[in-house]
């Protein structure tokens, strides 16, 4: 007869039929799906190719990527889509009427604040490097508030805020804004002899939410211009929008805000210009009261609401101002050339709106 194995050998045997079962589990058992990287928002500033200056927002969420991105003289947006797989950014860009235009490639990594890659025309005819630095994440929060206001709140978190004190007054500025939009919701008073505020947690209108949410129109190391869309609901037919602009002139040494009076030059007449074009343009696109003569001039108080960049000045108009409710808001582009002669030389603006007027 044979004499037992020794017991180096048993061990051996032992551990290789484990090895062997752990191998046949391994591969029944059904593929781990990959980690999904997001939800999370960035706002890029740089160029393509050296020369053409390009402002960035994308969102990024389990592989899928979507945002718009604008030449900063032009200032239209274009639409971006695409995937985010292997380390690598692959986006395709269209026009409004979903018209493809080009595409972006490049290797991603959300430690490196610097997005570098290759730029393609729809055609493949013209190829350029591009390379876009982050300005800001775009942080999403989602919370409820007094049991029954859901309050959602999408703003940037600069970054170097940290080491920088002009990004640090503009972070505090965002901050302030942005929660006290949030909190006008459920700010009001409540009149304790009113029927209206009775605890009816089971009623329709006890589920009131509120959207607050932030994005760059420009950003650069000297002027970042913002605008905060909010929206409210608290029952009814439908909720309400309205908007808050944030533009501020950046230094080493703090970030102070400019209000629409100081781009202009005091008497040059630039409140009627502005009406002039914003009428026109509003009328050459349908706006309802426009067209109907209801509105024939834009007051000095309805263009506290706007956003600079090198295209010109972006004003808001909320609904019920320029039309019905259906028609929502309108934003109305005033490129500076058609503001030439009205801009101040020494105002907050005139390094980018000079360039409009080949200075």
């Amino acid at each position: 007869m044979l004499g037992r194995p020794p017991r180096k050998v048993m061990l051996l045997l032992s551990f290789s039929m484990c090895l062997a079962l752990a191998l046949v589990l391994a591969l029944l058992a059904p593929a781990q799906p990959a980690l999904a990287f997001g939800p999370v928002g960035y706002h890029f500033a740089g160029s393509i190719g050296g020369k053409y200056a390009v402002q960035m927002e994308l969102h990024i969420e389990d592989g899928k990527v979507s945002g718009h991105y604008w030449y900063e003289a032009i200032g239209t947006p274009l639409e971006l889509a695409g995937t985010l797989a292997d380390g690598r950014m692959r986006l395709t860009e269209r026009t409004a009427d979903g018209k493809a235009t080009g595409s972006w490639i490049g290797a991603f990594n959300p430690l490196n604040p610097v997005w570098k890659g290759k730029w393609t025309s729809a055609d493949g005819t013209k190829s350029l490097t591009f390379e876009l630095t982050e300005a800001a994440e775009i942080v999403i929060t989602e919370e409820m508030r007094m049991g029954f206001i859901k309050v959602h709140v999408a703003h940037p978190l600069f970054s170097g805020a940290g080491r920088h004190r002009g990004l640090q007054d503009v972070q505090a500025l965002v901050d302030r804004e942005v929660w006290a939009a949030a909190a006008s919701i459920w700010a009001d008073p409540v009149d304790p002899v009113s029927d209206d505020y009775e605890f009816e947690p089971d009623a329709p209108w006890w589920s009131w939410e509120h959207f607050s949410e932030v994005t760059m129109r420009y950003y650069s190391s000297s002027l970042i211009s913002m605008m905060n869309e909010v929206y409210h609901f608290t029952g009814g037919a439908h909720g309400m929008t309205f908007h808050t602009s944030m533009n501020l002139k950046v230094g080493k040494t703090g970030a102070s805000v400019f209000t629409i009076d100081q781009i202009f030059r005091k008497g040059a007449g630039w409140e009627k210009a502005i009406s002039d074009y914003v009428i026109q343009d509003l009328k050459a696109r349908g706006a309802d009261w426009v067209v109907s003569g209801e509105v024939r001039e834009v007051p000095r108080k309805n263009m506290t609401r706007f956003t600079v960049s090198p295209a010109g000045i972006d004003l808001f108009f909320g609904p019920y101002e320029m039309g019905s409710y259906a028609q929502g808001t309108w934003v109305v582009l005033v490129p500076w050339s058609a503001c030439k002669g009205l801009v101040d030389p020494n105002g907050p603006v005139a390094p980018i709106a000079g360039a409009a007027f080949g200075k």
